[in-house]
């Protein structure tokens, strides 16, 4: 498995499934400025917290339905449909995650939670989707809320560095730095060095 951050502004990604676990990735999806189709017969109550720019789409899937999309999530819970959403896309070369079929998903989806631009994901390649969740929960108390605002400064000096610091040894060398100061320090560094 390679793993890779996908950047899906602008792009269709459709869902195929109206219950908990395709509310779940729809959620997940919902802030990622894609074009969210989600196509089901129905939908759990959920899905009326989602805005207004996500499409539900009330019908049964069929062959084709996802042609256009960049991205697809089979989330049903019927496995035929699944399997016929993760057999189209194999044919199609789109990527595809089929929930209950690692053989038919073109990438499987890491446990994963954000702070800010900061974001951590754990995989266990399928093997236990329970120890992955329960490594993320760990992991979420040590890098709690806090780092929302160091990401948000460490952004900040990036720039500044970038921008004033021509020898690119130095800038490396501080960069490096910057990485081991905490909240309080980076922004004494940051008054400090460039009088913000």
């Amino acid at each position: 498995m390679y793993t890779a951050c996908l950047n899906l502004e602008g792009k269709k990604v459709t869902i195929v499934g109206g219950g908990k676990v395709a509310y779940r990735k729809a959620v997940a999806l919902e802030n990622e400025k894609c074009d969210l189709h989600i196509i089901a017969p129905s939908f759990i109550e959920a899905f009326k917290s989602l805005g207004p720019e996500v499409n539900l789409v009330y019908k049964c899937y069929e062959e084709g339905d996802c042609a256009n999309s960049f991205l697809v999530v089979a989330a049903t819970d019927d496995y035929e449909t699944n399997q016929a959403v993760g057999a189209f896309c194999k044919r199609a070369n789109k990527l595809c995650n089929v929930v209950d079929n690692k053989e038919l998903s073109s990438f499987i989806v890491p446990s994963s939670f954000k702070r800010g631009d900061l974001m951590i994901a754990v995989s266990t390649g399928g093997a236990s989707p329970s120890l992955a969740a329960l490594i993320k929960k760990e992991l979420e108390e040590k890098y709690d809320a806090s780092y929302v605002e160091l990401m948000d400064v460490h952004r900040r000096l990036r720039v500044k560095v970038l921008q004033q610091v021509q020898d690119e040894m130095e800038k490396k060398k501080i960069l490096n730095h910057l990485a081991t100061l905490n909240l309080e320090e980076l922004k004494t560094y940051e008054k400090s060095h460039f009088g913000c």
